[in-house]
């Protein structure tokens, strides 16, 4: 079942295997080649859009007629090839962690002599300067990593930025020679200024006026979180021992690959983008039959939904929201569903599991033999006259699950129909407990066929000529898409 082929084709498929095979196979070559089609389309258009777009002197994005597309390539300035994968490693740290890896305690002695040479020792044992620069970078650390939780509320630590931290700091314990048991000569303040003295050199959007601030600091923020938490006085010394000479070497190096980073004018960032969008279109196939877990998710994905975004449609095939939960139905599940049904709109046709029109011209004794019951228990006292009911009876079985899902029950239902149609209607029902959830639905007479308040008049005296089943069929019909 479910399409899959047991034999071997050594073994011999099944005649139906054989034929269902075939058809599956089929389907592929054709979504293949309208797929190569629309894709290739898709891309020519994108191209076309974008062929003139390029990175200007002024560091800004413009069009060929000298629109501003962006003010800074990519927000950062920073080309696509120069910048790779690297780990924030402050974020996902609880307080007692991060704090045994990024402070530093200048007051215990037998620590320092562990790491650095006696002079140095001896220069910081007394020195109120490195105690309060080394209390002033772990609150810089500290601000770090709550701005960096902010930017990151799912606690993803991975960004893309220039400077592979850790290549190059393996790289420079390689050129120098490094013994990680030996004790350094580098000062924690040199460290602390050091840093300090490179990103103030590493500027993005150069000026002095407070935007051009406030760009660079947006534009450099992951950057600078990066370098200090990587190279904080603790991990330079204790960590990676780095002599002075190979740390002013790597900060000179980090300095030098940022401004290789930068995106060079005259890059046509344009066709660059278009073809990076276009590339993994012609990969994803053109509809995507399978969709994992829920089936009313009916979400369109793939080829189709890349040529809605892309054509801006008015009318998506199938416009999705995404809501946001807040208070306590954010944390329990049943209160999310409750807040769904009461949002979601659910016409009559959603919960209805099959509809028929009956010639039932004795509502007591009624030719639907599982019926019987409930309307023997409904005609015992019936609130009307049973000569004013029409023979004909509209019979809507309710799928018990949906009704369950949307929390409805069978009273609200009646409920709406009798707002719906008022008197002209009768409507009993059976109940919520039953094994099979069915409305009866007949036509009241008085005296003439009146007709229902939902039609408008010029169509009344085509319903006073019509048939009662008629008439029936086009209540069914409002009912089933107009009942919310």
């Amino acid at each position: 079942s479910r399409g899959f082929v047991e034999n071997s084709y050594l073994a011999g498929l099944t005649p139906s295997e054989f034929y269902f095979h075939a058809m599956g196979g089929r389907e592929g070559l054709i979504d293949t080649a309208v797929k190569t089609a629309e894709t290739g389309y898709i891309q020519r258009r994108l191209i076309k859009a974008m062929e003139s777009v390029m990175v200007h002197y002024d560091g800004t994005v413009r069009n060929s007629v000298g629109q501003l597309i962006q003010l800074r390539y990519g927000e950062d300035g920073l080309c696509g090839e120069t910048v790779e994968f690297q780990n924030l490693q402050t974020i996902k740290l609880s307080n007692k962690a991060f704090e045994k890896k990024f402070k530093f305690d200048p007051t215990n002695e037998r620590y320092l002599r562990r790491i650095f040479t006696e002079d140095i020792v001896r220069e910081m044992m007394g020195s109120g300067e490195v105690i309060s620069e080394l209390e002033h970078e772990w609150e810089q650390l500290n601000t770090d990593r709550a701005v960096l939780r902010e930017i990151f509320p799912s606690g993803e630590s991975k960004v893309v930025l220039p400077c592979n931290l850790q290549r190059m700091i393996w790289n420079v314990q390689k050129i120098f020679h490094i013994n990680k048991r030996a004790p350094t000569d580098l000062k924690p303040l040199r460290v602390i200024q050091g840093v300090k003295n490179l990103l103030d050199k590493c500027i993005i959007v150069a000026g002095d006026d407070r935007l051009s601030k406030q760009a660079n600091e947006n534009a450099t923020l992951l950057f600078r979180c990066l370098v200090r938490s990587t190279l904080c006085a603790k991990n330079v010394s204790e960590e990676y021992r780095l002599s002075s000479e190979a740390f002013e070497w790597l900060i000179g190096e980090i300095e030098t690959r940022f401004q290789q980073a930068q995106c060079a004018p005259g890059e046509m960032v344009g066709a660059l983008a278009a073809q990076s969008l276009g590339e993994p279109a012609t990969q994803m196939t053109l509809n995507t039959f399978h969709f994992a877990g829920v089936s009313s998710k009916n979400v369109t994905l793939g080829v189709p939904r890349l040529k809605e975004i892309i054509n801006i449609s008015k009318k998506p095939k199938a416009p999705s929201l995404t809501v946001f939960l807040t208070g306590a139905a954010a944390r329990d599940a049943e209160k999310a569903k409750n807040v769904l049904c009461r949002l979601e709109h659910t016409t009559l046709k959603k919960v209805t599991a099959n509809t028929a029109i009956y010639y039932d011209p004795e509502p007591q004794r009624t030719v639907i033999a599982e019926d019987q019951e409930f309307v023997n228990v409904y005609y015992e006292m019936p609130d009307f006259d049973p000569q004013k009911i029409s023979p004909w009876l509209l019979r809507v079985e309710l799928d018990r699950k949906r009704m369950t899902d949307k929390k409805l029950t069978m009273e609200q239902i009646a409920e709406k129909i009798n707002q719906g149609f008022g008197d002209d209607l009768n409507c009993i029902f059976n109940d919520d407990n039953a094994e099979k959830l069915v409305l009866r639905i007949r036509i009241m007479n008085n005296g003439e066929n009146s007709s229902s308040n939902k039609f408008n008049d010029n169509q009344e005296e085509d319903v006073d000529k019509m048939e009662d089943d008629m008439f029936l069929r086009c209540i069914e019909a409002n009912m089933l898409s107009d009942m919310t």
